[in-house]
């Protein structure tokens, strides 16, 4: 039987998250509850650590570089004013490869969105999307 920690530690990684961690903690024995609680939660930690990874890495690449300037005065420009939270709940929702915590977090940084209402909706957009994932993995069985 395969280690059931390597889920878990799966998703973390962008792009992998719990898209594939929680069908392949399923698939290795987890139960679909559990597997759906222990990978959110470590997905929903990665929310708060991007976050900071940005406000810490960027500012000096705008002042450094004028194009990650011009990159972030267009997009902020750009964004979409009144529904710009249910855009970004729905892209993170979609259990997709590239529409996860990592990727939203960014776009949300991207869009000057750095409130808490942002970080509530990145979480809401995890668990949804973890939730079908999970159902759709484990099958409806474990909800009855």
């Amino acid at each position: 039987m395969p280690p059931l920690w390597l889920p878990l530690l799966l998703s973390a990684v962008p792009l992998f998250e719990g898209r594939y961690a929680i069908p392949l903690a399923i698939l290795w024995g987890l139960p679909a509850p559990l597997a759906y609680l222990l990978c959110t939660l470590i997905n929903l930690l990665v929310i708060p650590a991007v976050l900071l990874g940005m406000k810490t890495v960027v500012p000096p690449l705008r002042r450094r570089w004028r194009w990650v300037e011009t990159l972030f005065r267009f997009t902020v420009r750009r964004r979409l004013r009144r529904r710009h939270f249910a855009a970004l709940f729905t892209f993170v929702a979609l259990p997709l490869p590239g529409t996860g915590a990592y990727t939203g977090t960014v776009l949300a940084f991207l869009l000057g969105m750095r409130d808490g209402r942002t970080v509530a909706v990145l979480a809401l957009g995890v668990l949804t999307a973890n939730a079908l994932t999970a159902l759709t993995a484990g099958g409806l069985s474990w909800l009855l």
